[in-house]
Protein backbone atom coordinates (compact mmCIF):
# COMPACT_ATOMS: atom_id res chain seq x y z
CA UNK A 1 0.00 0.00 0.00
CA UNK A 2 1.00 3.63 -0.66
CA UNK A 3 1.75 5.77 2.69
CA UNK A 4 0.65 9.41 2.60
CA UNK A 5 0.77 10.71 5.97
CA UNK A 6 -1.04 13.65 6.57
CA UNK A 7 0.77 16.83 7.09
CA UNK A 8 0.70 16.78 11.46
CA UNK A 9 2.51 13.29 11.05
CA UNK A 10 5.61 14.23 11.39
CA UNK A 11 8.69 12.62 10.07
CA UNK A 12 12.06 12.43 11.54
CA UNK A 13 14.37 13.55 8.35
CA UNK A 14 17.88 11.89 7.09
CA UNK A 15 19.40 15.39 8.29
CA UNK A 16 18.58 14.75 11.90
CA UNK A 17 19.10 10.68 11.78
CA UNK A 18 22.72 10.82 10.01
CA UNK A 19 24.19 12.93 12.77
CA UNK A 20 22.95 11.03 15.46
CA UNK A 21 23.97 7.79 13.76
CA UNK A 22 27.34 9.55 13.79
CA UNK A 23 27.75 10.50 17.52
CA UNK A 24 26.04 6.80 18.07
CA UNK A 25 29.36 5.12 16.27
CA UNK A 26 31.47 7.28 17.67
CA UNK A 27 30.44 6.76 21.32
CA UNK A 28 30.79 2.78 20.26
CA UNK A 29 34.13 3.61 19.06
CA UNK A 30 35.14 5.93 22.15
CA UNK A 31 33.96 2.80 24.50
CA UNK A 32 35.37 -0.48 22.73
CA UNK A 33 32.03 -1.52 21.45
CA UNK A 34 31.07 -3.22 18.16
CA UNK A 35 27.50 -2.01 18.01
CA UNK A 36 24.61 -0.48 20.22
CA UNK A 37 21.55 -2.81 20.35
CA UNK A 38 18.45 -0.79 20.82
CA UNK A 39 15.13 -2.56 21.39
CA UNK A 40 13.34 -0.45 23.53
CA UNK A 41 10.67 1.79 21.50
CA UNK A 42 11.85 5.11 22.60
CA UNK A 43 15.27 4.48 21.85
CA UNK A 44 14.33 2.65 18.28
CA UNK A 45 12.54 5.76 17.70
CA UNK A 46 15.31 7.83 18.46
CA UNK A 47 17.84 6.18 15.83
CA UNK A 48 15.69 5.12 13.15
CA UNK A 49 12.42 7.80 13.31
CA UNK A 50 10.06 5.24 14.11
CA UNK A 51 8.42 3.24 16.73
CA UNK A 52 7.46 0.31 14.84
CA UNK A 53 7.80 -3.18 16.47
CA UNK A 54 11.70 -4.35 16.27
CA UNK A 55 15.22 -2.87 16.78
CA UNK A 56 17.90 -1.55 15.63
CA UNK A 57 21.80 -2.04 15.42
CA UNK A 58 23.68 1.06 15.14
CA UNK A 59 27.10 -0.43 14.22
CA UNK A 60 30.60 1.33 15.32
CA UNK A 61 31.48 1.37 11.97
CA UNK A 62 28.96 1.06 8.82
CA UNK A 63 25.12 1.19 8.03
CA UNK A 64 22.34 0.68 10.33
CA UNK A 65 20.29 -1.76 10.53
CA UNK A 66 16.82 -1.39 11.25
CA UNK A 67 15.08 -4.62 11.63
CA UNK A 68 10.96 -4.76 11.83
CA UNK A 69 8.30 -7.26 12.85
CA UNK A 70 5.27 -5.01 13.42
CA UNK A 71 4.75 -2.69 10.42
CA UNK A 72 7.57 -3.19 8.45
CA UNK A 73 5.94 -1.50 5.55
CA UNK A 74 4.95 1.73 7.53
CA UNK A 75 8.19 1.39 9.60
CA UNK A 76 9.47 1.55 6.09
CA UNK A 77 7.71 5.03 5.15
CA UNK A 78 8.52 6.54 8.61
CA UNK A 79 12.17 5.79 8.49
CA UNK A 80 14.79 7.09 6.14
CA UNK A 81 16.95 4.14 6.63
CA UNK A 82 16.64 0.80 4.56
CA UNK A 83 14.48 -1.57 6.77
CA UNK A 84 13.91 -5.49 7.25
CA UNK A 85 11.33 -7.09 7.74
CA UNK A 86 11.52 -10.22 10.34
CA UNK A 87 9.27 -13.09 11.64
CA UNK A 88 10.91 -12.66 14.71
CA UNK A 89 13.86 -12.19 17.05
CA UNK A 90 15.61 -15.65 16.20
CA UNK A 91 15.81 -14.41 12.32
CA UNK A 92 17.15 -11.08 13.69
CA UNK A 93 19.59 -12.65 15.50
CA UNK A 94 20.76 -14.39 12.04
CA UNK A 95 21.04 -11.12 10.40
CA UNK A 96 22.82 -9.26 13.39
CA UNK A 97 25.26 -12.56 12.96
CA UNK A 98 25.86 -11.96 9.74
CA UNK A 99 27.26 -8.37 10.65
CA UNK A 100 29.13 -8.62 14.05
CA UNK A 101 32.83 -10.44 14.43
CA UNK A 102 33.09 -13.01 16.85
CA UNK A 103 33.82 -12.01 20.08
CA UNK A 104 31.99 -8.55 19.73
CA UNK A 105 31.44 -6.20 22.49
CA UNK A 106 27.51 -5.13 22.09
CA UNK A 107 26.04 -2.49 24.17
CA UNK A 108 22.67 -2.96 25.47
CA UNK A 109 20.01 -0.48 27.49
CA UNK A 110 19.44 -3.07 29.99
CA UNK A 111 17.42 -0.65 32.44
CA UNK A 112 14.42 -1.42 29.77
CA UNK A 113 15.09 -4.45 29.02
CA UNK A 114 13.88 -7.48 30.98
CA UNK A 115 15.53 -10.08 32.22
CA UNK A 116 13.88 -12.71 30.17
CA UNK A 117 14.85 -10.57 27.07
CA UNK A 118 19.05 -10.45 28.13
CA UNK A 119 18.84 -14.09 28.58
CA UNK A 120 17.37 -14.82 25.70
CA UNK A 121 19.70 -12.52 23.62
CA UNK A 122 22.48 -14.56 25.32
CA UNK A 123 21.39 -17.69 23.25
CA UNK A 124 20.73 -16.10 20.29
CA UNK A 125 24.33 -14.33 19.93
CA UNK A 126 26.70 -16.63 20.76
CA UNK A 127 30.39 -15.34 21.98
CA UNK A 128 29.06 -11.97 21.36
CA UNK A 129 29.84 -9.88 24.83
CA UNK A 130 26.31 -8.00 25.94
CA UNK A 131 27.53 -4.46 27.85
CA UNK A 132 25.53 -3.11 29.55
CA UNK A 133 25.70 0.74 28.31
CA UNK A 134 22.71 2.54 29.82
CA UNK A 135 24.47 5.24 31.25
CA UNK A 136 26.38 5.84 28.03
CA UNK A 137 23.10 5.87 26.07
CA UNK A 138 21.82 8.16 28.72
CA UNK A 139 24.58 10.52 28.59
CA UNK A 140 24.70 10.57 25.07
CA UNK A 141 20.72 11.43 24.91
CA UNK A 142 21.10 14.02 27.52
CA UNK A 143 22.51 16.82 25.01
CA UNK A 144 19.21 17.39 22.50
CA UNK A 145 20.01 18.31 18.91
CA UNK A 146 18.04 21.40 16.97
CA UNK A 147 15.65 19.20 16.09
CA UNK A 148 14.93 17.96 19.52
CA UNK A 149 14.96 21.18 21.02
CA UNK A 150 12.04 22.65 18.46
CA UNK A 151 10.20 19.69 18.83
CA UNK A 152 10.23 20.24 22.99
CA UNK A 153 9.38 24.33 22.05
CA UNK A 154 6.65 23.05 21.00
CA UNK A 155 5.38 21.17 23.25
CA UNK A 156 5.80 24.06 25.85
CA UNK A 157 3.94 26.57 23.65
CA UNK A 158 1.44 23.85 23.83
CA UNK A 159 1.66 23.48 28.02
CA UNK A 160 1.69 27.70 27.98
CA UNK A 161 -1.54 27.87 26.12
CA UNK A 162 -3.17 25.65 28.35
CA UNK A 163 -2.20 27.01 31.61
CA UNK A 164 -3.34 30.54 30.38
CA UNK A 165 -6.90 28.91 30.30
CA UNK A 166 -6.80 27.76 34.22
CA UNK A 167 -8.11 31.16 35.38
CA UNK A 168 -11.13 30.46 33.65
CA UNK A 169 -11.47 26.64 34.15
CA UNK A 170 -10.87 26.03 38.06
CA UNK A 171 -13.59 27.06 40.48
CA UNK A 172 -14.82 26.31 44.19
CA UNK A 173 -15.93 22.83 44.42
CA UNK A 174 -14.07 21.47 41.05
CA UNK A 175 -12.24 18.36 42.11
CA UNK A 176 -8.68 17.65 41.10
CA UNK A 177 -9.53 15.01 39.00
CA UNK A 178 -12.27 17.03 37.16
CA UNK A 179 -9.32 19.79 36.44
CA UNK A 180 -6.94 16.96 35.45
CA UNK A 181 -9.69 15.50 32.70
CA UNK A 182 -10.22 19.62 31.49
CA UNK A 183 -6.10 19.65 30.78
CA UNK A 184 -6.02 16.44 29.38
CA UNK A 185 -8.98 17.04 26.85
CA UNK A 186 -7.22 20.27 25.81
CA UNK A 187 -3.61 18.74 25.94
CA UNK A 188 -4.98 15.71 23.34
CA UNK A 189 -6.82 18.38 20.88
CA UNK A 190 -3.42 20.10 20.68
CA UNK A 191 -1.41 16.90 19.78
CA UNK A 192 -0.35 15.62 22.88
CA UNK A 193 -0.56 12.02 23.91
CA UNK A 194 -1.47 10.97 27.05
CA UNK A 195 1.85 8.95 28.06
CA UNK A 196 4.58 10.46 29.67
CA UNK A 197 7.88 8.18 29.35
CA UNK A 198 9.58 7.65 32.57
CA UNK A 199 12.59 4.87 32.24
CA UNK A 200 12.46 2.46 35.13
CA UNK A 201 9.37 3.99 36.97
CA UNK A 202 8.01 2.10 39.54
CA UNK A 203 4.83 4.06 38.62
CA UNK A 204 4.47 5.16 35.19
CA UNK A 205 4.57 8.75 34.71
CA UNK A 206 1.32 10.06 34.18
CA UNK A 207 0.31 14.08 33.11
CA UNK A 208 -1.98 14.86 35.72
CA UNK A 209 0.16 15.71 38.79
CA UNK A 210 -2.34 18.27 40.79
CA UNK A 211 -2.73 18.15 44.02
CA UNK A 212 -4.31 21.07 46.42
CA UNK A 213 -4.75 22.33 49.85
CA UNK A 214 -3.10 20.38 53.29
CA UNK A 215 -3.58 17.04 52.03
CA UNK A 216 -1.93 17.85 48.91
CA UNK A 217 1.34 17.53 51.13
CA UNK A 218 0.89 14.21 51.47
CA UNK A 219 4.01 11.17 50.85
CA UNK A 220 3.84 9.10 48.57
CA UNK A 221 5.77 6.03 46.49
CA UNK A 222 6.87 8.29 43.89
CA UNK A 223 10.27 10.42 44.26
CA UNK A 224 8.36 13.78 44.52
CA UNK A 225 7.89 16.36 47.26
CA UNK A 226 4.46 15.52 47.55
CA UNK A 227 2.21 13.86 45.98
CA UNK A 228 -1.76 13.91 47.43
CA UNK A 229 -4.05 11.29 47.66
CA UNK A 230 -4.09 9.82 44.11
CA UNK A 231 -7.38 8.40 43.60
CA UNK A 232 -7.21 4.42 45.34
CA UNK A 233 -4.20 2.70 46.93
CA UNK A 234 -3.76 1.03 43.24
CA UNK A 235 -2.37 4.60 42.40
CA UNK A 236 -1.47 6.93 45.27
CA UNK A 237 -0.35 9.60 43.40
CA UNK A 238 -1.44 13.13 41.66
CA UNK A 239 -4.93 13.77 41.06
CA UNK A 240 -7.93 13.00 43.63
CA UNK A 241 -11.49 13.57 44.11
CA UNK A 242 -10.48 16.11 46.82
CA UNK A 243 -12.35 19.56 45.99
CA UNK A 244 -10.72 22.91 45.26
CA UNK A 245 -11.49 25.27 48.34
CA UNK A 246 -10.78 29.26 48.13
CA UNK A 247 -7.42 30.15 50.14
CA UNK A 248 -5.68 26.75 49.03
CA UNK A 249 -3.14 26.32 46.64
CA UNK A 250 -3.37 24.38 43.81
CA UNK A 251 -0.17 22.90 42.77
CA UNK A 252 -0.60 21.76 38.74
CA UNK A 253 1.81 19.59 37.80
CA UNK A 254 1.13 18.88 34.17
CA UNK A 255 3.10 17.02 31.52
CA UNK A 256 2.79 17.42 27.62
CA UNK A 257 4.44 15.17 24.69
CA UNK A 258 4.47 16.19 21.40
CA UNK A 259 5.83 14.44 18.87
CA UNK A 260 7.69 12.02 21.12
CA UNK A 261 8.61 15.05 23.00
CA UNK A 262 7.73 16.39 26.63
CA UNK A 263 8.13 19.58 28.67
CA UNK A 264 7.04 19.35 32.13
CA UNK A 265 6.32 22.21 33.98
CA UNK A 266 4.23 23.60 37.25
CA UNK A 267 2.34 26.61 38.22
CA UNK A 268 0.11 27.41 41.41
CA UNK A 269 -3.10 28.93 41.58
CA UNK A 270 -4.89 30.03 44.36
CA UNK A 271 -9.04 30.48 44.17
CA UNK A 272 -9.55 34.36 46.02
CA UNK A 273 -6.60 36.16 47.94
CA UNK A 274 -3.56 34.06 48.18
CA UNK A 275 -2.28 33.49 52.28
CA UNK A 276 0.87 35.36 53.32
CA UNK A 277 2.98 32.32 53.64
CA UNK A 278 1.80 31.03 49.95
CA UNK A 279 3.03 34.29 48.49
CA UNK A 280 6.26 34.41 50.57
CA UNK A 281 6.68 30.40 49.57
CA UNK A 282 6.17 31.25 45.69
CA UNK A 283 8.13 34.45 46.05
CA UNK A 284 10.90 32.35 47.29
CA UNK A 285 10.82 29.82 44.34
CA UNK A 286 10.66 32.23 41.52
CA UNK A 287 13.85 33.54 43.15
CA UNK A 288 15.01 29.93 43.22
CA UNK A 289 13.98 29.85 39.33
CA UNK A 290 16.11 33.06 38.10
CA UNK A 291 18.82 31.51 39.99
CA UNK A 292 18.75 28.33 38.16
CA UNK A 293 18.37 29.77 34.90
CA UNK A 294 21.35 32.20 35.48
CA UNK A 295 23.57 29.78 36.96
CA UNK A 296 22.75 26.69 34.06
CA UNK A 297 25.39 27.44 31.64
CA UNK A 298 28.13 25.39 30.11
CA UNK A 299 30.54 24.19 32.83
CA UNK A 300 28.54 24.90 36.16
CA UNK A 301 28.80 22.28 38.38
CA UNK A 302 25.32 20.23 39.23
CA UNK A 303 25.30 19.81 42.88
CA UNK A 304 26.96 23.49 43.36
CA UNK A 305 23.43 25.01 41.67
CA UNK A 306 21.46 22.27 44.02
CA UNK A 307 23.33 24.11 47.33
CA UNK A 308 22.41 27.58 45.41
CA UNK A 309 18.47 26.61 45.63
CA UNK A 310 19.29 25.64 49.12
CA UNK A 311 20.95 28.73 50.62
CA UNK A 312 18.10 30.55 48.68
CA UNK A 313 14.83 28.40 50.77
CA UNK A 314 17.34 29.28 53.79
CA UNK A 315 17.29 32.63 53.77
CA UNK A 316 13.94 32.86 53.11
CA UNK A 317 13.35 30.89 56.11
CA UNK A 318 11.51 28.20 54.40
CA UNK A 319 14.40 25.33 54.04
CA UNK A 320 12.13 22.96 56.59
CA UNK A 321 9.28 22.77 53.35
CA UNK A 322 11.06 22.99 50.31
CA UNK A 323 11.58 19.89 47.99
CA UNK A 324 9.42 18.09 51.16
CA UNK A 325 8.90 17.53 54.48
CA UNK A 326 12.16 16.72 56.69
CA UNK A 327 12.86 13.11 55.84
CA UNK A 328 10.89 13.12 52.54
CA UNK A 329 12.89 15.76 50.56
CA UNK A 330 13.84 14.77 47.15
CA UNK A 331 17.10 15.15 46.23
CA UNK A 332 17.02 17.04 43.19
CA UNK A 333 16.17 20.39 42.54
CA UNK A 334 15.98 19.70 38.52
CA UNK A 335 15.81 16.55 36.79
CA UNK A 336 16.03 15.57 32.66
CA UNK A 337 13.68 16.02 30.16
CA UNK A 338 12.59 15.16 26.70
CA UNK A 339 11.88 11.73 25.47
CA UNK A 340 11.52 10.63 28.65
CA UNK A 341 11.42 11.90 32.30
CA UNK A 342 13.86 11.36 35.26
CA UNK A 343 16.60 10.53 32.97
CA UNK A 344 20.21 12.58 33.23
CA UNK A 345 20.93 15.70 33.86
CA UNK A 346 20.18 16.50 37.27
CA UNK A 347 20.58 19.52 39.40
CA UNK A 348 21.38 16.99 42.29
CA UNK A 349 22.81 17.14 45.60
CA UNK A 350 26.31 16.24 46.21
CA UNK A 351 26.89 15.72 42.43
CA UNK A 352 30.18 16.95 40.69
CA UNK A 353 28.52 16.29 36.76
CA UNK A 354 29.36 19.46 34.43
CA UNK A 355 26.44 21.40 32.76
CA UNK A 356 26.67 20.64 29.26
CA UNK A 357 24.84 22.77 26.37
CA UNK A 358 21.92 20.91 24.60
CA UNK A 359 21.03 19.89 27.74
CA UNK A 360 17.59 20.23 28.59
CA UNK A 361 16.20 20.52 32.74
CA UNK A 362 13.16 20.10 33.83
CA UNK A 363 13.29 22.80 37.35
CA UNK A 364 11.80 20.57 40.06
CA UNK A 365 11.00 23.49 42.71
CA UNK A 366 8.39 22.57 45.42
CA UNK A 367 7.35 23.96 48.65
CA UNK A 368 5.51 22.68 51.60
CA UNK A 369 3.09 25.02 53.60
CA UNK A 370 0.01 24.51 55.97
CA UNK A 371 -2.51 25.57 53.28
CA UNK A 372 -0.87 23.01 50.79
CA UNK A 373 2.03 22.29 48.20
CA UNK A 374 3.66 25.55 46.16
CA UNK A 375 5.10 24.89 43.06
CA UNK A 376 6.45 26.42 40.11
CA UNK A 377 8.63 24.32 37.47
CA UNK A 378 9.73 25.25 33.74
CA UNK A 379 11.31 23.27 31.39
CA UNK A 380 14.78 25.01 29.96
CA UNK A 381 17.66 24.06 27.85
CA UNK A 382 21.43 25.50 28.15
CA UNK A 383 22.47 27.51 25.85
CA UNK A 384 26.18 27.70 24.59
CA UNK A 385 26.53 30.83 26.26
CA UNK A 386 24.15 33.47 28.77
CA UNK A 387 21.10 31.83 31.13
CA UNK A 388 19.35 28.75 29.79
CA UNK A 389 16.27 29.30 27.34
CA UNK A 390 12.82 28.37 29.09
CA UNK A 391 11.40 26.37 26.89
CA UNK A 392 7.48 26.73 29.12
CA UNK A 393 6.61 30.31 28.11
CA UNK A 394 3.38 30.84 31.18
CA UNK A 395 4.81 33.48 33.44
CA UNK A 396 6.57 32.12 36.43
CA UNK A 397 4.14 34.08 38.80
CA UNK A 398 1.60 32.54 41.61
CA UNK A 399 -2.00 33.23 39.72
CA UNK A 400 -4.95 34.45 42.31
CA UNK A 401 -8.53 33.56 40.69
CA UNK A 402 -11.21 36.02 41.23
CA UNK A 403 -14.04 34.41 43.57
CA UNK A 404 -17.25 35.58 42.78
CA UNK A 405 -19.40 36.41 46.53
CA UNK A 406 -22.88 36.68 47.30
Amino acid sequence: MSWEFPPWYQLTPMEVLGPRRERIANLCAMQDLDGMLLTDAYDVFYASGTSQQGLVLIPAKGEPLVLMRRHAERAAAESPWPVTLIKGLTEAADFLLAVLPRRARLGLTLDVMPAVDYLGWQKRLPERELIDATGLWLDLKAVKDAWELERMAEAGRLAASIYAALPGIIRPGMSEAELAGEMQRLAMAGGSIDQLRSRHAYHQTYSWHIASGPEGNLPSAMDAPFNGWGLSPAFPLGASHRRFRPGEPINVDFGVSLNGYQTDQTRTYVLGPAPAEVRAAHACLEEIEAALVAGLAPGAVSGELYETSLEIAARHGLSDGYLGRPGHKIRFAAHGVGQELGTPPYVLEGSRAVVRAGETYALELKILTPQGPVGLESTVAVRDSGPALNLTPEPSVLTEIPVETT
